[in-house]
């Protein structure tokens, strides 16, 4: 019997499947979800990049090509026996598990991301390194699909943070997050003025989430967060010792956050605290 919801999650065929398939086995209880595991094979230039050209020589472009595709068919092969093995486990808790190699280049390989819960990447595609960094942006901001990156923290988590100045992206994430919403979880909102016009201040109010959460059994408790420098960096220091941080992503346009910064990419870039899920 197949489960209503889907978990996406993005494999590379190597040790770093590990931490997204047991989120996703962790994970896929929680929302009552199947999981669909994804080989994105980059294009020979891209996939060199990352790995290197292997036994071709740089004057046989041909054979270059020939054989970084072979590398990629073997982590292909590598990525789907990995995922089989995670999931031996799940098989008596109703949980399914398909496996598709993609040729496709990320943009279009991202399609894989419609009609799913949320994907799952390793904190290195997040934050923009590595093979799936392209696909991962491109399931983010292009499909506007939940991005859960797990770093620490139990699953299910215990105690929620949640980044809220009442905009779209953030009431996006909260959605996203509502499984994880029940009763008996420690929910703490954190908001802050920084960055808000005017007219946006009411809606950040952290009492606005903290009505829709009461419904759900959640008493949360706010948390004015200070930042004196970067925001981002302020709330991972506020999310210090959770489970999750959930936020929303790239209120600005991207290209404004890469020149100038901004705080989504400091959440993505992390190399520790609790695990993220951020919504576009």
């Amino acid at each position: 019997m197949m489960n209503p919801e889907r978990i996406l999650v993005a494999l590379q065929g190597d040790e770093a499947d590990d931490t997204p398939l047991a989120a996703a086995m962790a994970l896929a209880p929680l929302v009552k979800a199947d999981i669909r595991a994804v080989f994105v094979e980059p294009d020979p230039a891209s996939y060199m990049l990352w790995t290197g050209p292997g036994a071709a020589g740089a004057s046989v472009v041909t054979s270059a090509i020939e054989t970084v595709r072979e590398e990629a068919a073997k982590a292909a092969i590598e990525a789907e026996a990995r995922m089989k093995r995670h999931l031996e486990t799940l098989e008596d808790r109703g949980v399914n598990a398909s496996f598709r190699r993609v040729t496709d280049s990320p943009s279009e390989a991202a399609q894989q991301a419609r009609l799913v819960r949320m994907l799952v990447a390793c904190p290195d595609a997040a934050a923009g390194k590595g093979p799936l960094s392209g696909f991962t942006a491109s399931c983010l901001v292009d499909e506007a699909c939940p991005l859960f990156v797990p770093r620490g923290g139990a699953i299910p988590p215990k105690k929620i943070c949640v980044a809220w100045d009442g905009s779209r992206e953030a009431s996006r994430a909260a959605f996203a997050a509502e499984p994880f919403f029940t009763k008996g979880v420690e929910v703490t909102i954190l908001h802050s003025p920084k960055n808000l016009d005017y007219a946006d201040r009411a809606a950040a109010a952290p009492n606005r989430l903290a009505n829709w959460l009461a419904p759900r059994g959640i008493k949360a408790k706010s948390q004015a967060v200070e930042a004196k420098g970067s925001l981002g960096e302020a709330l991972l220091e506020a999310a210090s010792g959770a489970d999750l941080l959930v936020a929303g992503a790239y209120g600005q346009s991207r290209l404004a956050q890469f020149i100038f910064g901004g705080v989504t990419r400091t959440l993505l870039g992390a190399k520790d605290g609790p695990s993220l899920l951020v919504a576009h």
